[in-house]
């Protein structure tokens, strides 16, 4: 029971500690508050579904946002390249097999990168809320598709 007390305490703790940059933040747009809004979420979420304490948060979560930031850069730099896959009809097969065996790349480079902080975490947390962080971005990868096929649904 204590453990999870401590956990709501660190959830409510995270939620006021992005308060400012979520509600009262000056100039920005619904965009910037709606995407503020959701990593919050997010962290919440992942931080009670794993358990973890202020500390290991403290430690974990400047980690996990050093490789969204690598995952992000990687796929910029592909950005281009893949806007043009749309157009395959277009491409001759030279170039799309350019472009598929890029994507093969890309592909092999976010593995390497997940490992690399696979390591990290292992180093920062005990290996079962390392799992647990596994099985949260499954369930909330599913959670955000359900959300995004029902936003589709509203707007047909």
């Amino acid at each position: 029971m204590k453990n999870v007390t401590n956990n709501n305490y660190l959830t409510i703790l995270i939620l006021i500690a992005f308060m400012p940059f979520i509600s009262f933040s000056q100039g920005s747009t619904n965009k910037n508050q709606n995407k503020e809004n959701r990593e919050a979420t997010k962290i919440a979420y992942f931080t009670n579904k794993m358990e973890l304490t202020v500390v290991e948060s403290q430690n974990f979560w400047p980690v996990v946002n050093e490789m969204q930031q690598e995952l992000k850069a990687l796929r910029s730099k592909n950005k281009d390249l893949f806007k043009r896959t749309n157009e395959k009809s277009e491409i001759n097969d030279e170039e799309l097999e350019k472009m598929m065996d890029t994507r093969m790349q890309m592909g092999l480079d976010q593995m390497k990168i997940k490992i690399k902080y696979h390591g990290k975490f292992k180093e920062i947390l005990p290996i079962k809320k390392v799992a647990k962080y596994y099985e949260a971005t499954k369930s909330y990868k599913k959670i955000k598709e359900a959300k995004r096929a029902k936003r589709i649904d509203n707007k047909n």
